[in-house]
């Protein structure tokens, strides 16, 4: 059974691939509407990861560290992420709306890095393998509700 860090670590390699697709094209994109697709594309990945960040490993890490700069700092992090997405949707000018997305796309590569060089380790440190594979198995059943029958 998988550990959940190594399950959101694979998300994340998913997602970089993602990202470099959307890279490779959003400098073709002629209209901020584009641009805006693109975006929710990323945002809804985002979003489903986040929450599943949030109720199964950065739960059972807040429990576990007694040192919360690390968490504070990924909390941080989600919040500059979601007001670049916000801010972009209020543009009307493509360049600008390229610009706002490839920042968030950035900040998105820098956040996940920091989960994988603190909160990671940290949770394999702090929970037992048994627990690490639990939260794996809830990942993946939460991820199974959401693909298609």
């Amino acid at each position: 059974m998988e550990s959940i860090t190594k399950a959101l670590a694979m998300e994340h390699v998913v997602y970089h691939k993602v990202f470099d697709r959307i890279e490779q094209v959003l400098d073709g994109t002629r209209s901020a509407v584009e641009v805006k697709l693109l975006a929710s594309v990323v945002e809804g990945l985002l979003e489903e990861h986040g929450e599943t960040e949030t109720n199964l490993a950065y739960a059972a890490l807040d429990h576990a560290l007694a040192d919360r700069g690390a968490l504070d700092r990924l909390h941080q992090d989600h919040q500059e992420i979601d007001g670049r997405f916000q801010r972009l949707h209020h543009v009307a000018d493509a360049a600008e709306a390229r610009r706002l997305l490839k920042e968030a796309l950035a900040v998105t590569r820098a956040h996940f890095r920091r989960e994988e060089e603190t909160v990671f380790p940290a949770l394999e440190r702090s929970l037992r393998p048994d627990t690490l594979a639990q939260l794996g198995q809830q990942w993946r059943e939460s991820r199974s509700l959401c693909s298609p029958a």
